[in-house]
């Protein structure tokens, strides 16, 4: 390196006993025997010298820059975990927000499909899957059309997700959050008419259910599951006979969890002898045959039901009301936490492949070839790397042959021929 020249093989003697010169500039300098340094001694001993190397080594290969890989994955990431945030807020906020939600998805997967609109007319008009830019094509079509279609699965599991937080928490949550709270409540003595605004209920610690008269009704496979709590958890067996204001008006309830017409109910917190309250039904879809299913069983039994009130059986209401709130904030917090790690953990993979092709040269970003006519704007606004992989590509397509349009474009390259 730089101006220094070691001889490594003066003729007609060993390397360890003949004497090595130096130059440096026009000045000459004999190392004696023994006293050559470490680091020239491994100089001298390696094949740095032989032409060999440049002769058998092939050429360097394209790769990324340094941290390429992070870049195209956060890339990658960040829509389609914003689509799945959406599309579970859709389900969750109110509906003016809901609506925004939903055009903002509209939005991202419109934009990635003009994307890959405005690439496939560029292949299908102006040719550039021709002559040597197939590449190219494979190259910048890859993240795109990976893009929009993990969008809509995100879209997809981002509904799902929603939706399921929505029935099994927020709700309920959100509807009992907005009725009273009572305590101390006899149902021998409290009509149902008093508190028709109740959302969490702490019956007297005499009431309970009466699992073996209860009542069920049968729908589209489904079965509806009622209850009466009423005082000591055993109904009064005379005809006609009633609480005190005439009238059954509190029953515990659930949505396939005993057997019809055989009797056996199972729901909520059945087998908990501590348990004494009930949190207000919000299922607006399984009210109705609720009903149904009371009608029924003051037909069966005899009984009057005016002003009936339909509750999950729990041990705590108010707690119950709460673990609510928290069970669907730790499911927001997972949902996103994991759905975030896999996508990201799926973008540096699809990256990692990426390269992978650049490396094998079935894929390379060096041979973009320009926009056809009349897609420069379209390139600039839908495809910005592209393009600027072109402009910088223009310095050194200067210096070579000059690239016609039929070249560029689907014309038949004879040049490998000739040879």
């Amino acid at each position: 390196p730089g101006t220094a020249r070691f001889v490594a093989h003066p003729p007609k003697c060993s390397r360890a006993a003949c004497p090595v010169v130096e130059r440096s500039g026009p000045r000459t300098m004999v190392l004696k025997e023994g006293n050559m340094e470490g680091d020239e001694a491994r100089y001298l001993a390696s094949y740095n010298h032989s032409f060999k190397g440049l002769i058998q080594s092939k050429p360097q290969r394209p790769g990324f820059e340094h941290g390429g890989n992070l870049r195209r994955s956060l890339d990658f990431t960040w829509p389609v975990v914003t689509c799945f945030i959406l599309t579970m807020a859709a389900f969750l906020l109110p509906r003016v927000l809901s609506i925004l939600c939903i055009l903002g998805v509209i939005y991202i997967l419109f934009r990635l499909k003009c994307v890959l609109g405005v690439l496939l007319l560029s292949v299908l008009v102006g040719k550039i899957h021709k002559n040597h830019h197939e590449r190219a094509v494979v190259y910048w079509t890859w993240f795109p059309c990976w893009k929009f279609l993990f969008c809509l699965l995100a879209s997809t599991m981002g509904g799902f997700m929603g939706h399921h937080l929505w029935k099994n928490y927020w709700q309920q949550y959100s509807e009992i959050s907005l009725l009273k709270a009572y305590r101390g409540i006899d149902p021998a003595v409290v009509p149902g008419a008093q508190i028709q605004d109740a959302g969490a209920v702490d019956f007297a610690s005499t009431a309970g259910i009466d699992s073996e008269h209860a009542g069920c009704f049968m729908n589209a496979g489904r079965t509806y599951c009622i209850a009466p709590i009423v005082t000591n958890g055993t109904m009064l067996q005379n005809v006609g006979g009633a609480p005190r204001y005439g009238s059954y008006d509190y029953f515990a309830v659930g949505v396939d969890c005993c057997s019809c017409p055989d009797i056996n109910f199972r729901c909520g917190a059945w087998r908990h002898p501590w348990a004494e309250g009930g949190i207000r039904s919000t299922d607006l879809e399984a009210r109705p045959f609720y009903r149904l299913a009371v009608e029924a069983w003051a037909s069966t039994y005899r009984k009057t039901s005016n002003h009936p009130l339909f509750f999950e059986w729990v041990d705590s209401p108010v707690a119950h009301w709460k673990s609510l709130r928290q069970n669907f904030w730790k499911f927001v917090a997972w949902s996103l936490l994991l759905w975030s790690l896999t996508t990201f953990s799926l973008g540096f993979t699809l990256a990692r492949l990426q390269q992978a092709l650049v490396v094998h040269g079935w894929a390379c970003p060096s041979s973009t070839p320009p926009p056809p006519a009349g897609f420069e704007s379209a390139w600039q606004s839908f495809l910005p790397e592209m393009m600027e992989s072109y402009k910088e590509s223009l310095p050194q397509r200067a210096g070579s042959t000059a690239e016609t349009p039929d070249s560029l474009y689907g014309a038949v390259d004879t040049s490998s021929s000739s040879a």
